[in-house]
């Protein structure tokens, strides 16, 4: 049985590089932003006829590098190269998105946005070096409880775990640092280091056990949390759990990998990157041993050259219910948002 990744539908309505895609969590909205200052929405009538429904401008001034759905879907953040992140809503259905709400606070370019589970906490980070964690209020009012400044470097990449209060960041500084609250105040709780160069993307599997970073170093790594009373004998420090890295995958990017997504439902991989490629990844069911995962247990089964033709491949993010659970969609430097489906034959 071969696996093949082909193109459904070609989004185009950008005037310039798209950087940023994330779907709704019904997966019913594509959202798409870049260096045009906007958002575009979009839903398809079929696998190959999507429209888009909505165009967000107005309040950005410059790039809009990021952008997150909260968990029950009804706002939308930016991180924009203004420095602001802002905050949007769709009043009643069909009309237009307004943005009701800009946090300032960032020294200059914003670079990623992340809402938490529970939607009460959205974290953001910067070319500033910090990492912001804000309170989700009533009436829209977001409040400030803390500012990270333990990177030193750009921060690229804010993350929540996916059931739990713990936030994940990666640096040009070519690390991931793990943050957790105790009694109101937040702190670092891990370092994750061997990356040999900028960290651009990270996720999590679907129980948060395991994390994926992609690299300027050409390589993604898996990294397994091991908690104090673990079997396989990981010494931790003062009852905190620790980041082991477990497998390296090298070879398969030829320049640097902006961007991995790790599919909530069926736990694939995809990556892309300066090389212009896709690729997917899946872990090897022979090697797995009871709930431990084995260094060499995961192998490439697809892959897409040329993917935005000649130019860079910016994000790629998983299709998020098992609905369209094959399908994923890509943003490049050409201004297309592009729609793929992962078949077997």
């Amino acid at each position: 049985m071969t696996t093949r990744l082909y193109q459904i539908a070609e989004l185009k309505g950008h005037t310039d590089r798209v950087w940023s895609v994330a779907w709704s969590p019904t997966g019913n909205v594509l959202a798409s932003c870049g260096s045009d200052k906007t958002v575009r929405l979009w839903v398809s009538n079929s696998d190959s006829e999507w429209i888009c429904t909505n165009v967000l401008e107005g309040t950005h001034k410059r790039t809009i590098r990021n952008v997150a759905w909260n968990p029950d879907g009804r706002q939308l953040a930016t991180a924009s190269f203004d420095s602001l992140i802002g905050i949007w809503e769709q009043e009643e259905e069909g009309r237009d998105y307004e943005c009701i709400a800009t946090l300032e606070g960032h020294e200059n370019e914003a670079k990623s946005v992340s809402w938490a589970r529970s939607g009460t906490l959205l974290a953001t980070c910067g070319r500033d070096k910090s990492v912001w964690i804000w309170e989700v209020g009533t009436d829209n009012d977001f409040e400030c409880l803390s500012v990270l400044q333990e990177h030193t470097q750009d921060v690229k990449m804010v993350m929540w775990h996916p059931t739990k209060e713990i936030l994940a960041s990666a640096s040009y500084d070519d690390t991931i640092k793990i943050w957790k609250e105790d009694e109101d105040d937040w702190y670092c709780s891990d370092t994750l280091e061997g990356h040999e160069s900028t960290i651009w993307s990270i996720d999590f599997d679907k129980t948060g056990e395991y994390l994926v970073s992609a690299s300027d170093d050409k390589t993604l790594k898996f990294w397994h949390c091991y908690r104090p009373d673990n079997r396989e004998g990981i010494i931790t420090d003062r009852n905190e759990s620790k980041w082991k890295c477990i497998c390296t995958m090298s070879g398969y990017h030829q320049r640097c990998i902006y961007s991995v997504s790790w599919s909530k439902v069926h736990g694939r991989i995809a990556s892309c990157g300066g090389d212009n490629t896709v690729r997917i990844f899946e872990q090897e069911e022979s090697t797995v041993s009871g709930s431990t995962i084995d260094t060499t247990n995961f192998s490439m089964i697809a892959s897409v050259t040329s993917a935005h033709g000649v130019v860079d491949v910016n994000c790629v993010q998983w299709y998020p219910t098992e609905k369209h659970s094959n399908w994923l969609a890509t943003a490049g430097d050409d201004g297309i948002v592009r729609i793929w489906q992962l078949t077997e034959e």
